[in-house]
């Protein structure tokens, strides 16, 4: 794995966010969320508020919340998303696959596409 950036427990960043090389979450994040040339971690202690772009994977371990009282966030994956048991997601999730294990609960739409090479 390709983790080069991170945000460190108790951050709480708002904005657009642009990286380059894999991302873990570990405080929180709001706003609009790139990823390229890595993976996006978001471990159980860590929160999302937004729209997320991963070009790569998503292991998904902590919260994604909605951006706003009915309006849910969207994930965006173009590789694998992984749904954590720990993870609670009030987001729309679409990847070019998904693994869940048991205990991820998502409260959204989750659907899988198939990428052009």
């Amino acid at each position: 794995m390709n983790i080069v950036n991170r945000v460190a427990p108790g951050s709480n960043c708002a904005g657009k966010f642009t990286y380059e090389g894999g991302v873990l979450v570990q405080g929180r994040l709001e706003g609009s969320i790139e990823v390229t040339g890595g993976p996006l971690v978001l471990m159980p202690e860590g929160e999302i508020v937004g729209d997320i772009n991963v070009k790569g994977e998503a292991y998904l371990f902590g919260t994604i919340l909605e951006k706003a009282p009915g309006e849910m966030s969207e994930v965006d994956v173009n590789d694998a998303v992984f749904l954590a048991n720990s993870l609670k997601a009030d987001a729309n999730i679409t990847a070019g696959a998904i693994k869940s294990y048991e205990g991820a609960l998502v409260n959204g739409r989750i659907r899988t596409v198939r990428r052009q090479a």
